[in-house]
């Protein structure tokens, strides 16, 4: 039995805006164990019973018993991407799967905002898709096939990417998911500017990501969360976009995603 559960993309200064993306967390559970044991791909996530996912877990059922897991990840840790939230999904169908107890969809998410406030986001990890949330019954669901997407993370990162307590902008989650959806980069120039996004530190790094997205035929760039990550996006058409984008940014890494309409699935 495995889980998997997507990255998330979202933006502190549009808080109701999140896109799920084919990056994600695969939890596979092996055997019953004397004591939880994780073995990861990611050498810096804790392999034992501190790993928040077993955390979460046993917050909904401290009587779980110790299983073998593996975890892989396609989304790195601590850089904007939503890899604490997918973890905290994760340890929520864990106790689901190991307990044998359904667990309903309130209290899902109920525990996920707990440990993780961002409710669009929230949405975004349990049903994929690229979403506008504006209460409980009011969800937008956008398409996800028009867009291509890389992530840019640099190699050395500014002490704070974005400000704590960023102003949020006037203009509608929607509006901004529309225009992404439309690759309006002119309308996202005015009304999403990057320079809004991150911190003055943070800006002149950023925004020479921007200039070489543009030139590798993209039309926006923004930072996803606390940074630093940047999201560089591109009609789906422009099938050399990556490549070109690559070879122009050296400063950091770069990889490629697609937005997902895929959430938590068992493979």
């Amino acid at each position: 039995m495995a889980i998997w559960v997507p990255g998330t993309i979202t933006s502190r200064i549009q808080p109701d805006l999140a896109l799920a993306i084919d990056r994600g967390v695969t939890l596979s559970i092996g055997e019953e164990s004397f004591e939880w044991q994780i073995t990861a791909n990611d050498q810096t996530l804790p392999t034992d019973q501190t790993n928040l996912i077993i955390d979460v877990a046993l917050a909904l059922d401290p009587m779980l018993v110790p299983h073998e897991l593996n975890l892989n990840t396609t989304v790195t840790p601590s850089v904007g991407l939503g890899a604490s939230l997918a973890a905290t999904i994760l340890g929520i169908e864990l106790a689901e799967t190991l307990s044998q107890q359904p667990i309903t969809l309130t209290r899902k998410l109920n525990m996920a905002a707990f440990f993780e406030p961002n409710q669009a986001a929230i949405q975004a990890s349990l049903f994929g898709g690229c979403l506008v949330y504006a209460r409980p019954n009011n969800i937008i669901n956008f398409g996800t096939e028009l867009v291509q997407g890389a992530i840019y993370v640099p190699d050395q990162v500014v002490e704070t990417p974005v400000d704590p307590t960023p102003c949020t902008q006037g203009v509608s989650a929607r509006s901004v998911m529309n225009a992404m959806m439309n690759a309006d980069g002119s309308w996202l120039q005015q009304h999403f500017p990057l320079r809004s996004q991150v911190t003055a530190g943070y800006y002149p790094h950023a925004e020479m990501v921007s200039r070489a997205v543009l030139a590798a035929g993209g039309f926006t760039t923004f930072v996803s969360a606390n940074g630093p990550a940047l999201v560089c996006l591109a009609l789906t058409e422009h099938e050399d976009f990556f490549p070109r984008l690559q070879q122009q940014l050296t400063a950091g890494t770069v990889a490629p995603f697609h937005l997902s309409r895929r959430g938590v699935t068992r493979v």
